[in-house]
């Protein structure tokens, strides 16, 4: 049921995100709004259109209604029957269709193979009552309770992963839009470098070699341009997958989150984690169907009693009335009453076993959610690293910008005083393309890190309170 931690690898960065998300749960088929998307607005919209959160939610209301079936075993077993038959008089007394052939009572009458026939019939009410069965159909109850809210849980972790899914699409397209800035921006300066290359060149000031290396730099800086291009295409395609839609997305609106980001929320609690949960619930339901089979073997007690009368057209063999006599019931009254108790050594000797296994497999289950725990343990101990990480290239990557601009302007004029080569210039253009890079995306990776510690945490609504005001 969706019970791993989503994977998420996006711009170069591993990153293991979990949330949780409050948001609408109509399944509407919607288009993008009009306007500019926000990423709130686009985690809203997964959470709407997305078919896999409709699918669980669907399948966790069918475990809910299994709660009812069980309980639907502690109420007696009562009802009303009734035959009414016509037949020949050697079957007619106690004519039945209990069984594939209608038994036979009766005398045999004078004339064998007569064919002439009368009216028969039973009605009646019937009551069964199992009063005691040492706790196994509370055990089964305890059972589809225990998969129902484990059905439930694993249907609040496929909301997450769908949230997380397209808040992760939404950073990745705004993310992949700056560094085809950047991209275009390098293209300009090495267009602009090019021309100023090529008149030196012409008079004899440079030798023509730097021209073609301006000229490979320029073609390298376009490819990296159409690549960028090409990864915000389809970056923005994963992510209207993600929101469920097939038209166009609109432009986003995320140049809020290109500034300073919030603190991060200290590490939660990861038994409080859906994932968390749902294992604990399956763990609680491994247990239940353990007790439920330790108890499949016990003596079953009964209470039986049943009401009903009989009516017959044969007054004697071979007589027989006429007419509808014998249609109704009301020929002769019978009642009956007791208790009954039901054993089986066999059924004992196999419920054993069972419960035997149920009770490995109980184990067994306890263990990969302590597994599971730890997991979301170091889950949370990488998100606060990769946000600390994020915090500190953040801080570093103005001083890294300023520095690499003051570098490609002076190399740019030392080339044209004759003072360095082209090699040099290229080298600082580079390092400024660099530079650029890492500043568009400082920002963006410390959201990314937000992210990842709210899927860490089990909870999202932090981050996208701190997202929705931008």
């Amino acid at each position: 049921m969706g019970k791993t931690v989503w994977l998420a690898a996006k711009a170069g960065a591993a990153i293991t995100l979990a949330v949780t998300v409050i948001g609408p749960r109509a399944r509407a088929q919607a288009a993008p709004a009009s306007g500019p998307l926000s990423l709130v607005e686009a985690v809203r919209q997964a959470l709407r259109q997305n078919p896999s959160v409709a699918a669980f939610e669907y399948g966790a209301g069918a475990a809910r209604s299994q709660i009812g079936v069980a309980q639907v075993a502690f109420l007696p077993n009562a009802g009303v029957t009734g035959q009414f038959d016509r037949g020949t008089d050697n079957a007619a007394l106690g004519l039945s269709f209990a069984s594939p052939l209608p038994a036979i009572s009766g005398t045999v009458p004078v004339s064998d193979y007569s064919w002439r026939s009368a009216w028969t019939s039973a009605a009646g009410a019937y009551f069964a009552w199992e009063f005691l069965d040492f706790g196994r159909r509370a055990a089964n109850v305890r059972y589809y309770q225990a998969l129902a809210s484990e059905a439930a849980d694993a249907s609040e972790l496929a909301r997450l992963d769908v949230a997380a899914h397209a808040a992760d699409g939404f950073l990745t397209v705004l993310a992949g839009e700056q560094q085809a800035n950047v991209a275009r921006a390098d293209v300009a300066r090495w267009q602009t470098a090019a021309r100023i290359i090529e008149a030196l060149v012409q008079q004899q000031l440079r030798p023509g070699a730097d021209a073609s290396r301006a000229q490979a730099e320029l073609a390298g800086a376009r490819i990296r341009l159409a690549q960028a291009e090409r990864n915000v295409e389809l970056a923005r395609a994963a992510l209207a997958e993600a929101l469920g839609v097939s038209a166009p997305l609109p432009p986003l609106a995320g140049g809020g989150l290109l500034g300073a980001a919030p603190p991060a929320a200290p590490p939660g609690d990861v038994a409080a984690h859906p994932r968390a949960r749902a294992e604990a619930q399956a763990v609680a339901a491994a247990g239940a169907r353990a007790s439920e089979l330790e108890r499949a073997g016990l003596p079953r007690w009964y209470l039986l009693a049943s009401l009903y009368g009989r009516g017959t057209g044969v007054r004697a063999p071979g007589n027989l009335a006429s007419g509808l006599a014998g249609l109704a019931p009301t020929g002769a009254g019978n009642y009956a009453a007791g208790a009954g108790i039901d054993f089986s050594f066999t059924r004992w000797l196999q419920s054993r076993r069972e419960a035997a296994a149920a009770r490995l497999l109980a184990r067994q289950q306890a263990a990969r959610y302590r597994q599971i725990v730890l997991q979301l343990a170091a889950a949370q101990t990488r998100a606060q690293a990769d946000l600390r990480a994020a915090l500190a290239v953040a801080r570093e990557s103005p001083a890294e910008l300023a520095a690499a601009r003051t570098g490609e302007a002076q190399a740019r004029v030392r080339y044209q005083a004759g003072l360095a080569g082209v090699v040099d210039w290229a080298n600082a253009e580079q390092l400024l393309a660099q530079a650029e890079n890492d500043a568009a995306l400082s920002d963006l990776q410390v959201w990314r890190g937000l992210l990842e510690t709210a899927y860490a945490n089990g909870d999202l609504a932090p981050f996208l309170a701190a997202a929705g005001g931008r």
